[in-house]
């Protein structure tokens, strides 16, 4: 018994290392810029805004060579904690304490409180209204599934996020469940594995892409100075890493306009990411060059669906939907068969119950009984004459019907007589 506990426990654990070892599924940053798919200026938004500029000058960084970047990112893996998610991905729009921008940007705070049960029984119970566990229950997993629609599909001014993966959802909710301060958020933290390429394409993807199109020609000093916003497809091009990372994180000038002078810029500083993470959105630029266009979307959406990210521990299940790439399970297609069933049952239903109407009408049409409705003295008389199509009935004071089951009737009465 002991040795076959051993076997077991060998047999998990090889498990386990064959799905830590899956490859990640990285893609390169495609199409227009979200702003740009909404038609709004950079001007007119508070989207991918930190609040902050940087200087109007500022001292050349140390160069990094880039086979030092790529020596030391390629094959490296860090622990990411859902926190940093919401940094590498949400933050650049609803801030740091996820109260976003109002009425633009929404705040992530009471949706992602409306998932809590207690917290729902206890927004009731102060507004006056007595709710039972299982009603509240049930208002909180809608709001679950409301919060996780958006996240994957986006909305109206949000932009959808399909490069995340399962085990990344769980630690980004997770995470908003402790900035939301749902009681016990604090035990159901979750962490992931990740390489640095996989955060670079955070990076990018959810921040970079908000403002910056993937392709596109890169704008000369007029055009920089009437607002246009260069591609990322020629940013490794066009700037070395360590003056990429002193933008991105600090600002510096640019130049731009007629005659070209050196400006402050329009970019924010986005402060709260680190030397390492920018190097990995620079990484990963160079590494996945950006297309316009997606070279197969299909294959991108279902390859994205794949776990790029090693769970470490996980104590909650928000309900996500299965991988497609999984085989379907015999059980969930018997109701689609019920269903097809039951609807042919009832298509011929009615076409029987039109055919036996037709075939009705068909009769009345041919025999039409007229019942003399007679007096106390006599019956008075009736005259059907015919009018091509039409039937017109002549009289001063009778009933016509048109059923063909009291023709019959009429019929076996005659008969009988």
């Amino acid at each position: 018994m002991k040795a076959l506990f051993v076997v077991l426990l060998l047999t998990l654990s090889a498990l386990g290392e064959s799905a830590a070892s899956k490859p990640v599924a990285v893609t390169p940053v495609a199409g227009e810029s979200w702003l740009t798919h909404l038609h709004r200026a950079f001007e007119e938004t508070s989207m991918g805004k930190t609040g902050r500029l940087g200087p109007p000058d500022g001292a050349d960084a140390e160069e990094i060579p880039d086979w030092q970047l790529q020596r030391t990112a390629a094959n490296a893996r860090r622990t990411v904690h859902g926190s940093d998610l919401y940094r590498l991905n949400c933050q650049g729009c609803h801030g740091e304490l996820g109260l976003g921008a109002p009425p633009e940007i929404n705040s992530v705070i009471n949706p992602t409180r409306a998932m809590s049960v207690q917290l729902v029984i206890a927004r009731m119970k102060n507004a006056g209204m007595a709710m039972s566990r299982a009603d509240a229950a049930q208002l909180a997993n809608q709001s679950k599934v409301a919060l996780l629609e958006r996240l994957h599909k986006g909305g109206t001014d949000m932009p959808p996020f399909p490069h995340l993966d399962d085990a990344e959802v769980h630690a980004i909710l997770a995470y908003l469940k402790q900035l939301a301060e749902v009681p016990g958020a604090q035990q159901q933290q979750v962490t992931v594995e990740e390489s640095d390429v996989r955060i670079g394409e955070h990076v990018v993807k959810s921040t970079c892409h908000i403002c910056h199109d993937a392709a596109g020609s890169n704008p000369d000093a007029v055009q920089l100075f009437q607002g246009m916003i260069p591609p990322l497809g020629t940013l490794t091009a066009r700037t070395s890493l360590s003056r990429f990372e002193q933008k991105v994180r600090v600002g510096a000038p640019i130049m731009m306009g007629t005659p070209p002078s050196l400006f402050r810029g329009r970019m924010p500083v986005f402060y709260y990411l680190s030397e390492q993470e920018v190097a990995d959105a620079y990484l990963y630029l160079k590494l996945y060059p950006p297309q316009s266009v997606l070279s197969d979307p299909v294959q991108q959406a279902g390859g994205l669906k794949k776990a790029t990210s090693k769970i470490v521990p996980i104590d909650f299940n928000e309900g996500l939907t299965a991988d497609p790439d999984y085989p379907r399970d015999v059980s969930t297609s018997f109701p689609i068969v019920l269903e097809v069933l039951v609807g042919l049952a009832l298509a011929g239903g009615f076409w029987f119950t039109l055919r036996e109407v037709r075939k009705s009408t068909a009769l009345s049409t041919s025999r039409r009984v007229v019942l003399m409705v007679s007096g106390a003295n006599g019956s008075a008389g009736a005259r059907i004459e015919s009018t091509g199509d039409k039937l017109v009935s002549r009289h001063d004071d009778y009933r016509r019907f048109e059923s063909s089951w009291m023709s019959r009737w009429f019929e076996r009465e005659d008969e009988a007589a």
